[in-house]
This record gives structure tokens, sequence and C-alpha cells, in this order.
């Protein structure tokens, strides 16, 4: 791919994450996503699924309960929303056909170094696991494995947990999370051949 085509396909990206924040921090409540990294990992953990959720299961989840649900100012601006949540639920249902691995996580910088930030992402992971079942059809063993560090950064008993760790326990965890995602992904999909390296996560700040 040329340098200009890869140039242009990130900057959609980046439009639409930043017209998809939009939407999520503005209509959403406290039980609703509200980040496009917890968005991501929504729909990572649908795509991890041996059980595929439709949309009418999945599109009201992402805010929350009923009441939750977010009152349009119109009929363009639903569609809209609905257009872009659609054009990502694909593209992370592709990035995972594809064998591939990709979080999308947020990057807190200060003034001497950059932190990644996970929970989001994890806590988006979860929830998609709570709503398809993800748990069901393995023994506990496994799944307690490869769902520890989406449970040690996506839950409150996990984040009280990470509070007692030192900095090196808390980055062995965080370097383990796309290892566990793909033992997930090909235990249910073992038709996808993942690559032996995952690519890099996607940072956004």
């Amino acid at each position: 791919m040329e340098e200009g085509s890869d140039s242009k396909n990130k900057s959609k990206e980046t439009d639409l994450y930043d017209r998809l924040d939009y939407f999520l921090a503005n209509f959403g409540s406290d039980r609703s996503i509200t980040c496009i990294s917890e968005l991501d990992g929504f729909f990572t953990s649908l795509a991890c699924s041996s059980n595929a959720s439709l949309p009418e299961v999945w599109l009201p989840a992402i805010w929350g309960a009923e009441e939750d649900q977010p009152s349009w100012v119109d009929i363009e601006e639903q569609d809209e929303y609905l257009h872009l949540i659609f054009v990502m639920y694909v593209e992370t249902m592709d990035t995972i056909v594809s064998g591939q691995c990709q979080p999308i996580f947020m990057e807190y910088d200060n003034d001497d170094s950059t932190e990644l930030l996970v929970e989001e992402w994890c806590a988006g992971f979860m929830r998609g696991a709570l709503l398809t079942g993800i748990s069901y059809g393995h023994e506990k063993e496994f799944l307690d494995e490869v769902l520890a560090p989406m449970r040690l950064f996506g839950t409150e008993a996990g984040w009280k947990k990470v509070e007692s760790m030192n900095k090196e326990e808390v980055e062995f965890w965080k370097g383990i999370i796309q290892p566990c995602v793909v033992r997930l992904a090909q235990s249910n999909h073992p038709e996808i051949k993942f690559a032996n390296e995952s690519p890099e996560n996607t940072i956004i700040h």
C-alpha cells in the first residue's frame, strides 16, 4: 500500500473514532459504553464468541438498559450513528477473522513518560462476554486463564487487585491481553489462523 493511501486510511479511522466518541460521550448514561476503546473491546468480545449476536441484541447493549437508549434529535443523527457503529463493528470483526488482534487502547501522556490505559477496553470486553455467554462450553480452568487480564482490568474486583500490584506486575498483565484474546478466539473459531506475531496495538489519546 502506498504511503499516501495509508495516511488517508488512518485519517478516515481518526474521523470515525472522533465522531463515534462524540455520540458515546454525549448520548450515554453511567451504564453506557462511553469511548471508542471500550466499544472496540466490546466488539472484540463479540467476535471471539462462538455465539453470534444479532444487532437487535448488541445495539441496545451499547447504551445499557431500556431507559438508557438515546433520544435522537432527528432521524439523520440516528442514521449517522448507526452507519458509523456498523462500520466499526465490521472492521473489528474483519480484524479477528483475518487472524489479527489489534486492541484500541488509550494512552496517557505526562511530562516524562506515557502510560497505556487498558481499563476501558477490558471493561468493554467483559460487557460483551456477559452479553454473549462467552464462557459457555469451556473448561473453567481455561476460561480463568484467558479471561484473567480482562477481568483484572475490566471489573471492580479486578481494579482492587491492581491497586496492590507493583508496576512490573501490572505491565505483565497488560502484556498478555492480546495473547489471551487470541487463545479465546481460536478456541471458538479454530478455522482462523492467527499470525505468529500480533501486530502493534492501536493507540488513541
